[in-house]
């Protein structure tokens, strides 16, 4: 199964007053962590429009367990990969360690969405079943 994988230092901007990380901040981590995840095997964003007509991968459903947190200066790895298919949606879940501890684990439920009717709307579609063979 593929993985994303990346590791950084905790940051000061990343943290709030108890100079811990702001629980908003995993979030975008998870998103960025997607993004690349697709990326990896060559479906950056501009690639699901050119070659699908996907203009993104909205968000569902999200969510996190918090089992220790992560602070300034400590260094953290995060770990990304599509945990499964459906039709029309996929679950994306993420583990973040921290220091070497499992600190974090998330989720987020995608939609494979292109253009609908009204300006600026989505709509899910099926995923073709070549996609979820690139992740093998």
């Amino acid at each position: 199964m593929k993985r994303f994988v990346a590791e950084r230092n905790v940051e000061f901007a990343d943290c709030d007053s108890a100079r811990i990380v702001f629980y908003p901040n995993f979030y975008v981590w998870f998103d960025r962590a997607t993004e690349r995840l697709f990326a990896s095997v060559g479906l950056t964003y501009h690639a699901l429009e050119q070659r699908y007509g996907v203009i993104g991968l909205p968000l569902l459903e999200t969510g996190a367990r918090y089992l220790r947190p992560c602070r300034h200066g400590q260094r953290i790895r995060l770990e990304s990969w599509v945990d499964s298919w459906r039709e029309k949606v996929f679950v994306v879940k993420h583990r973040i360690e921290c220091e070497g501890e499992l600190a974090v684990e998330g989720h987020e439920t995608r939609a494979w969405a292109a253009a609908a009717a009204a300006p600026r709307a989505m709509r899910a579609v099926p995923i073709p079943e070549s996609v979820p063979e690139l992740f093998q």
